[in-house]
């Protein structure tokens, strides 16, 4: 049904939906439903329509969007109709009638309709300027449970969906993905049976069943070695090993590539590596790759540094024009300087970080300085190098990097997509990318009105994502390119914070998956320019690299606190969580900044309630809301027995925990204000210990939970705590939990 909604042609899997109820007749649009006996004369919703519909016998139906470009591209014409006007006002009325016949229809009819909402919303929107969305509309335009549903049934990853709900978030991003066509290598049969919502575990290795892929199944070419003791050299020395391929000469057939162990030094332009290594070009026994790999990597890496098409150029912005000539510059007078050498730096992981511990160290250390330097990055991926670039629209392009490849999923191409910057290219089947200007080109497309109107705001939202995941640090770290983006980006709307910086990176590592745990904590500090080594030197597990990590910082995003991840349960760390992964729902950090104290994380900015747990009525106690004493006698207590309209905090904690007599608690609130009552708002219970200098409040951090209020006493949930105040009584207090 979606087929022409987002694809300027058919798309290869396009989203056909059957319809079996009648053609519209043209008659008045809203007494349609009572016509075809959706509904009776009163306006009572008839359980059981379908059966009111003429019993025809036709050829199957399918609801089409191939016309609707007619109505919507022709700006006067619907400026003349009032269309916007009108499509705001049908768009209201259906996502209210879709609420009402919920339980009736077919939930792919309801995609169709949601589908056809959201492109005439967003039109009018574009053209008649804001409108503010109702609870329905808000509700129906996001992504749900039946597309997502849809996705997996395709083979789809339990945390592709997930993360494609959380960052595409409506409905059209789901549509479009639902009909992209993955292409995977023959060899390729792993599966996501073991995936999770936060993790795609499908990439993970076993060490010692590891086998080192050749370019083809059908090769049996040797393997050409990095000499060990001159990586050891180079890295004792305090550098950077690089490799330098040289091709054969043609002087004799026996000849063939070779490798040899270089320093890397400043104006030497090389290529960084960054693949998964489930792909098959690690090596888990030795620094070396099948003959072929190394041809295959050469060959590429030389196009990046030589080819014509790879000059550099960028464009948006002021000072486009000064970064393209200065590089330019750069650019032609390297390969001026290369005369008739017809070798080619690189760098790859499998070549250049020896086994030994020690000497891995060191390399691991450097790894970010690797491609901060790198005069290009090139993305190894086995499912983007099935795609021809050249045929494929760009918004696609991205699309698929940031939520089909291996390589987005895993943790320490990460760090390698952050240091690349703005020289980061994805090999596909054809030639090589440069991935990170992609989302800049559809912006000036963007901005320059040159974009399908119905494509607008997917494309938008892809823009948005590898903006989120990249660009932002990014900009954090270069002072030149930040200044640009906040002159000339719309998702920059100030520069980033740190503390933005921490919760950003936080929320990328643990959406990402590592086969060894304790890479965690070396992944967020280099991300964030931390020195990695005093992490790599803790003798201890991933737990205790995580404890030296919060060590290297002076303050932390509060929104810790309300994470559901299993905590350190020694005095002054119970704030904080053992690992940087999530456990359960993805859950952002938030802004904002705690200081860190040697008795825990201090917060002051946050509302917060101080009470008893005798104030607090046990609401899954048998029969409480029938009379029971504990009920009437709590009623009493507060003062509640004649109140109609109670004003009350309805508190359900996780994990079972339960408040003990005769102890004092604080309930800390993530972000609640007063219109944002009626829906849950994650909470922080803290066990109250004393109060010392200016009313600081010390505590021990005990559960997590949520809060809604309470103004009814109709329909009271048989769990958690009824606590007998109101959003009005919260207050600001010191709170340094520990």
């Amino acid at each position: 049904m979606a087929e022409h909604l987002y694809f300027p042609d058919s798309p290869l899997k396009p989203l056909r939906i059957e319809y079996d109820g009648p053609q519209y007749d043209g008659g008045d649009w809203n007494d349609f439903p009572t016509r075809y006996g959706w509904r009776n004369e009163t306006g009572t919703m008839e359980l059981f329509y379908q059966h009111r519909f003429p019993p025809e016998k036709h050829e199957k139906q399918y609801l089409t969007t191939a016309k609707l470009h007619q109505y919507v591209e022709n700006v006067k014409e619907w400026e003349r109709n009032k269309w916007g006007e009108r499509s705001f006002t049908i768009v209201e009325k259906v996502c209210q009638e879709i609420s009402r016949y919920d339980k009736i229809l077919r939930d792919d009819m309801k995609l169709a309709i949601r589908l056809i909402c959201h492109a005439l919303w967003n039109i009018s929107v574009k053209r008649n300027g804001s409108k503010q969305k109702s609870v329905h509309v808000q509700k129906w335009f996001l992504s749900q449970e039946y597309e997502a549903g849809l996705l997996l049934q395709s083979g789809w990853c339990l945390w592709e969906t997930t993360k494609s709900r959380y960052t595409g978030g409506s409905v059209d991003t789901l549509a479009y993905l639902l009909q992209l066509t993955r292409k995977k290598p023959a060899w390729d049969k792993k599966t996501h049976d073991a995936c999770k919502k936060t993790e795609c575990v499908a990439n993970n290795i076993n060490e010692s069943e590891y086998v080192t892929r050749h370019v083809t199944e059908e090769c049996n070419c040797g393997h050409l070695h990095a000499v060990v003791e001159e990586l050891h050299g180079v890295l004792n020395d305090g550098g950077v090993p690089l490799i330098s391929i040289t091709p054969p000469s043609g002087q004799s057939e026996d000849e063939g590539f070779k490798l040899e162990v270089v320093r890397k030094r400043a104006g030497r332009q090389y290529v960084a590596i960054s693949h998964v290594w489930s792909d098959g070009l690690g090596n888990a026994n030795g620094n070396s790759l099948p003959q072929c790999q190394i041809q295959l990597l050469y060959e590429r890496a030389r196009s990046l540094v030589t080819g014509k098409e790879y000059v550099p150029h960028y464009s948006g912005g002021p000072y486009a024009q000064i970064h393209t000539s200065a590089t330019r510059l750069v650019h032609f007078i390297s390969n001026q300087a290369r005369g008739k050498d017809e070798s080619v730096l690189v760098w790859i992981d499998t070549l250049c970080i020896p086994h030994q511990r020690d000497v891995r160290s060191l390399a691991i250390q450097r790894i970010r300085e690797v491609y901060l330097d790198a005069y290009r990055t090139m993305i190894l991926d086995s499912e983007m190098r099935q795609i021809e670039s050249g045929s494929t629209p760009l918004v696609q392009l991205l699309l698929r990097v940031v939520y089909c490849s291996g390589w987005i999923r895993r943790l320490w191409t990460l760090q390698e997509g952050l240091a690349a910057k703005s020289r980061l290219y994805v090999l596909f089947s054809d030639k090589a990318i440069n991935i990170s200007t992609i989302a800049d080109e559809l912006l000036t497309k963007h901005d320059k009105d040159k974009l399908p109107v119905l494509q607008e705001n997917l494309t938008f939202f892809a823009m948005s994502v590898w903006f989120s995941f990249f660009k932002n640090t990014i900009d954090y770290a270069s002072k030149f390119e930040k200044f640009v983006e906040v002159v000339t980006s719309p998702f920059m709307g100030r520069a980033i914070t740190e503390d933005g910086l921490l919760a950003t990176n936080w929320h990328n590592v643990a959406m990402r998956a590592a086969t060894k745990p304790g890479d965690r904590p070396i992944i967020l500090a280099g991300v964030l320019n931390l020195d990695v080594k005093p992490i790599l030197d803790v003798k201890g597990g991933p737990e205790e690299r995580m404890r030296a990590f919060y060590g290297m910082l002076a303050e932390f995003p509060p929104g810790i606190l309300f994470m559901a991840e299993p905590r350190f349960e020694d005095d002054g760390m119970r704030w904080a969580v053992k690992a940087c992964q999530y456990a359960g729902e993805p859950m952002f950090l938030g802004s904002g900044t705690a200081k860190i104290t040697p008795r825990g994380l201090q917060v002051s900015t946050l509302p917060s309630w101080l009470f008893s747990s005798e104030v607090a009525l046990d609401l899954s106690i048998e029969g409480v809301h029938d009379e029971h004493q504990a009920w009437v006698r709590w009623l009493a207590e507060h003062k509640l027995e004649d109140v109609t309209e109670p004003n009350l905090c309805h508190l359900k904690l996780e994990n079972s925990f339960n408040l003990e007599p005769e102890k004092r608690y604080g309930l800390i609130l993530q972000e609640p204000t007063e219109r944002f009552t009626r829906v849950l708002w994650a909470c922080a219970l803290v066990e109250f210990q004393s109060v010392e200098g200016e009313d600081v409040h010390y505590t021990r951090h005990v559960a997590v939970g949520h809060v809604r209020r309470v103004t009814s006493w109709d329909n009271l949930p048989h769990v958690g705590y009824l606590l007998p105040f109101s959003w009005a009584s919260l207050q600001k207090r010191a709170w340094v939990v520990g």
